[in-house]
């Protein structure tokens, strides 16, 4: 059995392996669109409640 150093089975570990990925169906728009609707819903109570507040032009804090 031939012995070899961590920097040689380092270096051997990451050669010619690729992870793979579960194939999935992607997301129907109707979805996509029900969660943009929420997200949107949500955002606009927090800010009537005071909860969520707008500090620059792109930037908001969560007031708890």
């Amino acid at each position: 059995m031939r012995t070899i150093t961590l920097e040689e089975w380092r270096e051997g570990s990451s050669k010619g392996r690729r992870k793979k990925f579960p194939k999935t169906r992607p997301t129907e728009d109707w979805k996509l669109r029900d969660s943009i609707k929420y997200i949107r819903l949500r955002d606009k109570y927090l800010q009537e409640e005071g909860i969520l507040v707008k500090i620059g032009e792109r930037k908001w804090r969560l007031n708890v």
